[in-house]
């Protein structure tokens, strides 16, 4: 059985606020705006995901005109937005509209604020369901602290978020920290009153499977865990959202839209550099081959030219990455098998 990770923050509440809220403030904004959010809020709430598309489309664009693509309200209607593309399986779509609420929030709220958190753990889910383990792992670390901090360290929810954290570093190859986070799921989901078999079991199959790392590039589908929903017990989550689902697709990802980072500038990472393209080119294919499972999630190395001063140097890179924190991460588990890298911030072409 496999099943879907996920963990939930109330967004039906959420968005119900937010409805209520366009309502009554419906004088300080046109019309057309109010209408087209409530509707979509009102197919959303009744599962008609794909029909309330439009709706949030239409008011997202209409925000963007009336409040500016950096307001607190845009950045609303950007996460509501997100949360359809997720729940019809359109991770591609619903990316960018994360990164873009999750900076909006962030400058707003505060790191620490409640939709900071939320918004961060959806984001987190989107990448791990794109197979972006290296954009990931940063993010599932912060769901952890965040989930730690709200509910105490013995909650089922943060074991889901252990779990989710632990499954990311056995994809990125650290059998390590994966065995502890997976032991630490299953010691708090062992110490619950009524214990759930299917993640206790989930739980302890990975950690017999690290045994068995090495001899694969990365971890076979993990046995996705369901959403936690507050305040639910696990009878109730899964009639609300049964667990056992189709495994995700793994065709090819298009190349998501960057709109957290900053015109005319990216993130990447830089493994080596050399006066020849030649020997540039020889030393990409062979860490290519040496560190494919880690570099394939960011698109592979390639070789850039760079010119300083009078001096043309061929450099051996990969990204560009969304976030430097994805970049640094990936940077952090090359330096740990002994490979020379650093982030650099650098212009587009």
């Amino acid at each position: 059985m496999r099943y879907r990770t996920r963990l939930f923050w109330a967004e039906l509440v959420l968005i119900g606020l937010l409805a209520a809220s366009f309502a009554g403030k419906a004088a300080a904004q046109s019309e057309e705006l109010t209408r087209n959010y409530q509707r979509g809020s009102s197919l959303f709430e009744a599962g008609m995901y794909k029909a309330s598309t439009p709706y949030f489309i239409k008011a997202l664009e209409l925000s963007e005109v009336e409040y500016g693509r950096d307001s607190s309200r845009t950045g609303f209607i950007l996460k509501n937005l997100a949360t359809i593309y997720s729940k019809q399986g359109n991770f591609a779509e619903a990316e960018p509209l994360y990164v873009r609420a999750l900076r909006i929030f962030e400058d707003a709220f505060g790191k620490t604020h409640g939709l900071v958190a939320e918004v961060t753990n959806e984001l987190s889910i989107v990448y791990v369901e794109r197979k972006r383990f290296i954009e990931a792992e940063p993010l599932l670390g912060r769901v952890l602290e965040n989930l730690e901090r709200a509910f105490g360290p013995g909650d089922a929810r943060v074991a889901v978020a252990a779990y989710n954290y632990g499954y990311a570093s056995e994809f990125l190859g650290d059998a390590k920290k994966a065995r502890s986070l997976y032991a630490r799921a299953l010691a708090i989901w062992q110490s619950q009153p009524v214990p759930d078999d299917n993640r206790i079991r989930a739980a302890k199959e990975r950690i017999a499977g690290l045994s068995r790392i090495s001899e694969r590039k990365g971890p076979s589908l993990a046995p996705y865990l369901p959403r936690i929903l507050p305040g639910r017990d696990v009878k109730q989550q899964e009639a609300i959202a049964p667990a056992a689902r189709a495994p995700t697709s793994t065709a090819r990802q298009s190349a998501p839209v960057r709109s957290d980072v900053k015109a005319g500038s990216e993130w990447r990472i830089q493994l080596a550099s050399f006066r020849s393209r030649d020997t540039a080119n020889q030393e990409a294919e062979r860490l290519q081959k040496k560190f494919s499972a880690l570099v394939a999630p960011a698109g592979g190395l390639k070789v850039r030219e760079a010119v300083l001063k009078t001096t043309t140097y061929y450099r051996v890179v990969a990204g560009p990455f969304g976030q430097r924190a994805a970049a640094a991460s990936l940077c952090r588990h090359l330096n740990a098998r002994q490979q020379a890298c650093i982030v650099a911030q650098q212009k587009s072409n």
